[in-house]
């Protein structure tokens, strides 16, 4: 697959933290980098196809994960 070249602009998204709706901004890599402003967690997105796209979403600090089968 050859890289697709995007045109850097804000876009709109949802964290999916606490789903506040926020502004993020996409570099010509198809990068999404944004902070929440209500609970501080960070996500950064990449577009890989036109299908696919690939979530990173980091925990502010102090935050655990609630999983019972960990």
């Amino acid at each position: 697959m050859g890289s697709m070249k995007l045109k850097p602009k804000a876009v709109k998204v949802v964290c999916n933290n606490c789903f506040r709706i926020t502004t993020g901004f996409r570099d010509e890599n198809g990068f999404v980098k944004y902070q929440c402003t209500r609970c501080g967690a960070t996500s950064v997105s990449k577009v890989m196809s036109r299908r696919h796209v690939q979530l990173d979403v980091y925990a502010p600090a102090g935050q655990e994960l609630l999983a019972e089968d960990m």
